[in-house]
């Protein structure tokens, strides 16, 4: 079912993570909760809610961070005041993101109890080696225990993210992480190419020259090679990092590719409103004392407003990213931007080396030209 663009999506940020992964440059509270922290985050958070102008929403999700480490009765709270305060649907999608080796059996029956329809599992990798030079704590082995043990609670739409092009990638060690997932066999996959940018230990390595990245070239070859392995497998590229069987597309990420409006609570939410976008306070201390202290709009860090040339380029950017692309007819009639026309001698480079395509009203990126988007979304810079 597609995103509704009369609803709002909703995210919670969920910052407790055990320990930093040596790429992760998101926003974290770098311990494992106890009660009274995740009590106080909680209280900031649902004050945050409360406040909130009241609309209606149709999908939920808490990411992080790592939400699994939030007791699920914090997160029934969530879902039950997200359904009060927002109209959330009882059977609304519920993504809640989990560290495979947090939750034992009775943890993912408190999930599906709290409300959770959807259960995004980090398993990066299953290579053990990798895993521990990524600074994850778990294994390959708990990434299987994780999907029995969703599956066994009655969760049946369950996404696994993998990392693409890590230190030392090998054809035949990516071949085994793509066995990994056959073995577990998702609903929905999320591919992410590795990135070293931010203040991560990663991007440390690589600027002393400790860094063994795979050649581009592999790392585009690979990415072909998963795209045919997991359309064998039932899961189609639907976006440019995400996979899913018909009908097991996130909803809530369709709205970020749409240009529909989401809303963001809890330490370093973004969010995005009728040609606003506005960001929380990105430390636990920050925003838990602005919110105790000041009220929930102390919340905000931050805020500006789009001008229509800036919605519509962003809405080039993240409608571009989708399988089924842009459809220009339509484009122009929201926007008032003949993209084509406006963008053409920016869009000339990409058509003639063949990263870009028409297909009836629509333009779109090509298989080689998801590999360099990047390069395609210059021209509208």
């Amino acid at each position: 079912m597609p995103a509704d663009p009369a609803r709002l999506g909703l995210y919670v940020h969920v910052p407790f993570c055990e320990a930093k992964c040596t790429y992760c440059h998101f926003a974290i509270d770098p311990h494992r909760p106890d009660d009274a922290r995740q009590e106080r985050y909680g209280r900031a958070l649902r004050a945050e809610m409360e406040a909130a102008p009241a609309a209606g929403a149709d999908t939920l999700y808490f990411g992080g961070g790592t939400p699994s480490l939030w007791a699920g009765a914090r997160l029934a709270q969530v879902v039950d005041l997200a359904r009060r305060r927002f109209g959330l649907p009882v059977g609304a999608e519920v993504t809640v993101e989990a560290n495979p080796a947090d939750l034992d059996a009775a943890g993912y029956r408190e999930l599906r109890d709290a409300g959770a329809t959807r259960v995004s599992l980090g398993v990066q990798s299953f290579d053990d080696a990798v895993l521990a030079e990524m600074g994850r704590l778990h294994s390959s082995a708990d990434s299987v225990r994780a999907v029995e043990r969703a599956r066994a609670a009655g969760l049946a739409n369950l996404s696994v993210d993998l990392i693409l092009g890590w230190p030392g990638e090998t054809a035949a060690r990516w071949r085994r992480s793509l066995e990994g997932v056959a073995a577990l066999a998702p609903e929905h996959l999320s591919l992410y190419v590795l990135e070293v940018e931010g203040r991560t230990l990663l991007t440390h390595r690589a600027r002393s020259g400790a860094l063994d990245l795979p050649d581009d070239d592999l790392v585009a070859d690979l990415y072909r090679r998963t795209v045919e392995t997991l359309s064998a497998l039932g899961l189609e590229r639907y976006e440019i990092s995400n996979f899913a069987r018909p009908g097991f597309e996130s909803r809530h990420n369709a709205k970020y590719w749409a240009d529909l409006p989401f809303v963001g609570f809890g330490m370093s939410a973004h969010s995005y409103r009728d040609g606003r976008r506005w960001w929380n306070i990105d430390t636990f201390g920050g925003y838990c004392r602005a919110i105790e202290e000041r009220g929930p709009a102390a919340a905000v860090a931050g805020e500006r407003m789009l001008s229509p040339r800036e919605r519509a380029e962003e809405a080039l950017f993240t409608g571009l990213r989708r399988r089924e692309g842009v459809d220009v007819v339509a484009f122009q009639a929201v926007h008032g931007m003949d993209v084509l026309a406006d963008y053409a001698t920016g869009l000339a480079a990409p058509f003639a080396a063949g990263l870009l395509e028409r297909c009836g009203s629509r333009l779109r990126l090509t298989d080689r030209g998801v590999l360099l988007s990047n390069e395609v979304f210059q021209a509208f810079v």
